[in-house]
């Protein structure tokens, strides 16, 4: 297994990873700056574009090529072509201490993103929303600190979440219509934040403040894990022409009482030879 850095891209808050296999390329942001950032392998730096707000959580690919940004308050289509932005949709206008955060696109081609409160730690005000192809916008869950590591099993019918009880990685019967039903504790975790699904079905959790990546089975036991000394790890993702790369995100600089300790805080990780490998990502029908 090697562990190298993707180059020229430190990020105070990296999050939200995500490869757009159509393109050949990785997306993700920093939460923070805000800022949108694109590699391609084997470039000698990342595409950055500086994105106005103050925050920005996850993003989607979308079918045409454009991106989907949970930002702020709202939902916004971004165009790499040109960097054009555009409100679609701003659910949580008015709610100034909330902001998006963690998202990913479900097996129905619907944007899934949560919500947090910007004092993650006070009130369980966050909401888990879902952003359809025709643009309408639906709320699905609620109760949530901070909304965190959203993803699917293989088969489409389960969605995992965490950030409604502490160190719990939640599981929801999900469907492609109505509200997740069924909850039920999937797994036991130090800190789970960003997480995704690999080709066998295991689930991979970034543990914000442990150091490391768990990859969980199917039944919530753990089956490994992955220690990256002296980073706060923030989220994990599968990309590559073969889909057996895994990129992590990485916080920079202090936040929520955790600082990091390694020379390479706010870099993005590239883990090759890990022999896993992960699923194409869906794309956001638009």
């Amino acid at each position: 297994m090697r562990i190298t850095t993707l180059p020229d891209a430190r990020c105070g808050l990296g999050e939200g990873p995500v490869w757009d296999a159509s393109a050949g390329c990785l997306y993700w942001v920093d939460s923070l700056a805000p800022a949108l950032y694109r590699y391609r392998l084997g470039d000698a730096a990342a595409t950055r574009w500086p994105l106005p707000g103050k925050t920005v959580g996850s993003l989607a690919v979308c079918a045409s090529g454009k991106l989907m940004l949970a930002m702020g308050q709202g939902f916004y289509r971004f165009d790499p072509a040109d960097a054009s932005l555009a409100c679609l949709a701003r659910p949580l206008a008015g709610r100034d201490h909330i902001r998006f955060n963690d998202g990913k696109v479900d097996p129905f081609g619907n944007f899934i993103a949560g919500t947090m409160n910007l004092d993650a730690s006070t009130r369980p005000d966050g909401e888990l929303y879902r952003l359809g192809g025709d643009g309408r916008v639906s709320r699905l869950l609620d109760g949530f600190f901070c909304c965190n590591g959203p993803c699917f099993s293989a088969d489409g019918k389960t969605l995992y979440v965490t950030g409604r009880r502490e160190g719990v990685i939640e599981a929801f019967d999900y469907a492609r219509h109505g509200k997740p039903r069924q909850a039920r504790e999937f797994a036991q975790a130090p800190n789970p934040d960003g997480a995704t699904v690999d080709a066998e079905g295991y689930l991979w959790s970034a543990q914000w403040d442990a150091h490391c990546l768990l990859r969980f089975a199917p039944d919530g036991n753990i089956d490994r894990q992955l220690d990256l000394a002296g980073q706060v790890v923030t989220s994990v993702m599968f990309g590559g022409p073969d889909l057996d790369l895994m990129f992590v995100t990485t916080l920079g600089t202090e936040a929520w009482h955790t600082r990091p300790e390694s020379d390479q805080a706010g870099a993005t990780l590239m883990i090759s030879d890990s022999g896993y490998r992960g699923r194409p990502e869906p794309v956001l029908r638009d």
